[in-house]
């Protein structure tokens, strides 16, 4: 376990690492080498080493309230470990997630398993870039962790993010659908919200014109502004995901200062600002550059869906656990076309420029705040 570690600085060296991190490939682009053979296969070897480190650092970390619900899920799997009741495999929500606790609980201590959480967390997103990108994954896989969320869904809302990183990683076998399918469901054996990203995948697989679901983005914007909590409202009530209730407490309790990143009862314009930066440059290479690539456009169409629901309960005060629906796909979507096509005779350098944008957020919120 990292225990050596100060637990008040635990979190801000893994933002000084990707800081670091940031700064060096921003480096080798002002240089033009980025996407030279050997730099290329030196950054593929270092990105799993890296990937290798986070996983044990983020799932050795201390059982501390620094981290949000990790003490929660601790205390859960105490509870577990605790109990003298014969295992029975339960179908409940969010089944998987739990059955596991369960089974971890009889064999082994906590950190063992939020280390297994990490490892699938952490993990997932390494192979779906893999396979996206093959050896050039490794800015991509950086933007990923360069996200001002990132480190937030490793440690407080575990479940959430490794079921959205299946999901990326189930998305990548789009052409192989028994695998996406088997994988899709594992997701939601750890949150159910990843119902919703498939929902978007199904609609944006059947209906893929952009300008659609762009015209829907910009939309919901004023809508949401001018109806106030009318969508918040509605969609608490129809029980959207079946048989979960939490749904209905996300939409409609007072925020709990005790999460790590939550989302006030005002409209949010520095968080729609954030999204734009997807929605313009899906925007940009698509419509303006005319950038064909049906992977691309694919998943562009399920970003602006699952942003644009959450422009529309934006009010809600935990309306970010389905901000962070669209923003797992956020980094796929900024950085994919600069890594499948050039475009500018100075390609590295733009894409040096991108970094530092696409970066400057997470710099912001999580360094300077």
């Amino acid at each position: 376990m990292f225990d050596f570690v100060p637990i008040y600085n635990y979190t801000h060296y893994f933002d000084i690492s990707i800081l670091i991190l940031v700064l060096i490939a921003v480096w080798q682009c002002s240089r033009g080498s980025i996407l030279r053979k050997d730099v290329v296969e030196f950054n593929a070897t270092w990105g799993f080493f890296f990937a290798v480190v986070l996983i044990l650092y983020m799932g050795l970390r201390p059982i501390s309230n620094q981290f949000g619900d990790t003490v929660i899920y601790a205390a859960g799997y105490r509870t577990a470990s605790l109990s003298n009741n014969s295992f029975v495999w339960q179908w409940r929500t969010e089944w998987l997630f739990q059955n596991l606790v369960r089974i971890f609980a009889r064999f082994t201590d906590v950190h063992t398993f939020f280390l297994f959480c990490s490892f699938l967390y952490v993990g997932s997103l390494w192979w779906a870039m893999q396979r996206i990108f093959k050896s050039y994954y490794y800015i991509p896989l950086l933007v990923i962790f360069s996200m001002f969320t990132f480190w937030n869904y490793g440690v407080n809302g575990i479940r959430n993010g490794i079921g959205a990183s299946l999901f990326i990683l189930a998305m990548t076998y789009v052409q192989n659908l028994p695998v996406a399918i088997l994988l899709s469901i594992i997701a939601i054996g750890f949150h159910t919200s990843i119902l919703l990203m498939i929902a978007a995948a199904i609609a944006a697989w059947f209906i893929n014109n952009s300008y659609i679901y762009l015209a829907i983005w910009i939309f919901t914007i004023p809508a949401s502004y001018i109806l106030g909590n009318t969508f918040q409202n509605f969609f608490a009530g129809i029980n959207l995901i079946g048989g979960d209730d939490r749904l209905y407490s996300y939409l409609t309790q007072e925020t709990d200062e005790s999460n790590l990143i939550y989302v006030s009862h005002a409209f949010r314009w520095d968080f729609i600002l954030y999204s734009a930066l997807g929605t313009i440059t899906g925007y940009y290479f698509i419509f303006r550059r005319f950038f064909k690539d049906e992977y691309y456009h694919w998943i562009f169409n399920i970003y602006l869906i699952t942003n644009a629901f959450w422009i529309l309960i934006i009010r809600a005060a935990f309306s970010n656990r389905f901000a962070q629906i669209s923003w797992f796909i956020l980094p796929i979507v900024l950085i994919y076309p600069f890594m499948k096509k050039r475009f500018w005779i100075n390609h590295e350098k733009m894409l040096g420029y991108a970094l530092l944008i696409f970066y400057a957020y997470a710099f912001y919120y999580n360094i300077l705040r």
